[in-house]
């Protein structure tokens, strides 16, 4: 093989830190081209292929290696929004993604851009999803018998609680708090718990009223022990008023009224004409009612 003469062949060209070259022709004649490449987590700046010309020259001085500082941009989430920290995505840039109303966020809200010591900076985690707030929720499961809920309502997101309380009298065997798991579907961490009587409360319960009714019956009792003398007296004392008011009453009515007028001696001849008196008669008069 008849070899190529110095002077028919481009200079060579060096290596590359962090990277590494190849050429297309054992001999750097012209046209031959050499080709650089960079170690992951670098970037080439500069034209990574150069070619030697007719002139025994390259088209272009040799590329260099740098360090890559920045993260590809991860996309947009859809019914969601996003904020993002730095535009250009450097090592550090953070996207926080937020769900529309309605929709609950599936995976990491916020993403940071990270180096590594080989390969491109990454995302400290996917890209995460927004689904919808039905598709994921834990339905209400309902009251216990003699109980109720604190802040009722149709669907829980996961992560969200409920607390149970029973009625007075009543007391609450199981859980008091249970709480949505996400999962496909969701579901509760425990049983619905359920609201017993209370047997302290009830015996409780039947010795006051107990103790009620007696004192009830005592004091009647006793206001019947006072009540019934008095209205015995009353009644005694009523009577004979009334009794010695009718005597008095009809004594007064039968009394006589039987009376001579002082001038009945007056004779036919005196001058006195009043009829009602007439000479030398006396009248009686008696009056029964």
């Amino acid at each position: 093989m008849k070899e190529v003469s110095r002077n028919d062949s481009c200079s060579d060209l060096p290596e590359i830190q962090n990277g590494w070259k190849t050429t297309s022709h054992t001999e750097l004649v012209r046209g031959a081209r050499i080709t650089y490449q960079c170690d992951p987590g670098y970037d080439i700046v500069g034209s990574d292929t150069l070619t030697c010309q007719w002139d025994l020259s390259w088209s272009s001085d040799p590329p260099f290696c740098e360090k890559i500082m920045y993260c590809t941009d991860p996309g947009e989430v859809d019914h969601s929004t996003r904020l993002i920290s730095d535009p250009v995505l450097l090592v550090g840039t953070t996207i926080q993604y937020t769900c529309n109303p309605g929709f609950v966020l599936e995976g990491s809200s916020l993403l940071t851009c990270y180096s590594r010591e080989t390969g491109t900076p990454i995302w400290t985690s996917r890209l995460p999803h927004c689904v919808s707030e039905e598709s994921l929720a834990c339905d209400n499961p309902g009251l216990p018998e003699n109980g109720y809920q604190i802040l009722y309502k149709r669907l829980y997101l996961p992560g969200e609680s409920l607390t149970f309380m029973c009625y007075e009298g009543f007391e609450l065997m199981g859980e008091v708090t249970i709480r949505c798991i996400l999962g496909q579907p969701s579901h509760w961490n425990g049983p619905l718990p359920v609201c017993k009587v209370n047997q302290d409360s009830f015996e409780h319960a039947l010795e006051v009223a107990e103790a009620a009714a007696e004192t009830s019956l005592e004091g009647g009792n006793m206001a019947l022990a006072i009540f019934l003398p008095v209205l015995i007296i009353s009644l005694l004392l009523g009577g004979a008023y009334i009794y010695i008011t009718r005597c008095r009453y009809y004594s007064n009515l039968r009394l006589p009224l039987m009376y001579s007028h002082p001038y009945s001696q007056i004779t036919v001849e005196t001058e006195f004409d009043n009829p009602i008196y007439e000479t030398g008669e006396t009248r009686e008069y008696e009056v029964s009612i």
